[in-house]
Parts: structure tokens; C-alpha cells; sequence
């Protein structure tokens, strides 16, 4: 059974289920359906800051819903958005952690990615260059994704753990996942 497709406001770029962010027209307003819950006609936009503001107005909201809409604060929509990916991605690193699908640390990361067929590096943004090319040449990137993502001390805030600047995820749904809701963090926080 083919997956129905979505179209972003903006862009008209096409995406299934959960590759582009659901909005619904309630009685409030227009809201941020992030977990694609609520009833009703629902609009699609890309987590880029050019879809927002193209698509966050009048115009296409009004052709999407197919009558009048208000749109909303583009910024208060951000920071909404943000607010929403961030709880996302902590709760991937959560199950990522309790299932035992998460290491960090230099040789335990060094060790699972040189094992993996598939999965992600988590690198910290903050991380030495030495240190960054050291571990790229302990274990070579040919077979997982790698992003750059928050500071040694966010990712070991979010870990439980000291600073951390390596984490590898070696399960794939939640390594895709994960790629996924960073990959939409940093297509807000541009410009």
C-alpha cells in the first residue's frame, strides 16, 4: 500500500508521513501538530526558515485550509518548533540509552562505529580538531552518517554523563530518527 504524500506550503516539495511538519487549523489558530494528532485538515511545511517565511502567512495558509486563516507569529512558531524538535531529540537519546543503543566516549564510540553497518556520529560541535581527526582516522565514516550537534556539555547534560563529545547510535530506526530531528534543528536555527 503506497504511503500518501505531503506537499509543503512553500516549496511544494514532497515528503510522507513525518518527513515534513504538520500544522492544524484549531479554534486558536494555526498550530504546530507535531505528532500529527489532532483532527481535522492539515497543512505541511518544511522545518526550513525560507519555507516558514514564505509559507507562514496569509496566503498559502488561507489556499491549505481552504478558507481565511490568521497565521501566527513567525518567531513565536519557531521558538515553538524549536522547543518541540529539542524534546524530540532528548527523547531519542532517552530510548537510545535505556536500550543500550547509545555509547560514548572516545574508544567505546571508536569500537561500535568500526563494527557498524549503518548508524550515526554524534559529534560535538565544540570538539577539537585534533580530537576530531583523530577518531576519524581510528574509524573511518564509510558506513554510518555523521552530524555535529550542541556542545560536549549539552550532549553530556543530555547523556547524564561528564562532557562528552563522541556518541554513536548503532540502531537504525532510532540513528534515522535522531538524523532526522537534528537535521530539521538546524534547518530553523539558520540565519
Amino acid at each position: 500500500m503506497a504511503t500518501p504524500e505531503r506537499s509543503c506550503i512553500a516549496c511544494r516539495k514532497k515528503g510522507g508521513k513525518g518527513e515534513l511538519i504538520k500544522l492544524a487549523d484549531t479554534p486558536s489558530g494555526v498550530v504546530i501538530d507535531y505528532l500529527e494528532k489532532l483532527p481535522g485538515r492539515g497543512a505541511y511545511i518544511c522545518a526550513e526558515d525560507a519555507c516558514m517565511e514564505k509559507g507562514l502567512k496569509e496566503g498559502p495558509l488561507s489556499r491549505a485550509f481552504k478558507h481565511k486563516v490568521s497565521p501566527p507569529d513567525a518567531d513565536a512558531f519557531r521558538e515553538e518548533l524549536r522547543g518541540k524538535i529539542l524534546r524530540k531529540i532528548e527523547g531519542i537519546f532517552g530510548i537510545a540509552m535505556k536500550s543500550r543503543q547509545a555509547v560514548w566516549g572516545f574508544d567505546a564510540v571508536a569500537s561500535a562505529a568500526r563494527r557498524a553497518r549503518g548508524g550515526l556520529l554524534i559529534v560535538a560541535e565544540d570538539i577539537s580538531e585534533g580530537t576530531e581527526r583523530k577518531f576519524m582516522g581510528s574509524a573511518p565514516g564509510s558506513s554510518y552518517d555523521t552530524v555535529h550537534y550542541s556542545t560536549k556539555d549539552g550532549l553530556g547534560s543530555i547523556l547524564g554523563a561528564s562532557p562528552v563529545a563522541l556518541v554513536f547510535i548503532a540502531e537504525p530506526a532510532l540513528a534515522a530518527a535522531l538524523g532526522r530531528e537534528i537535521g530539521r534543528l538546524k534547518g530553523i536555527s539558520r540565519g
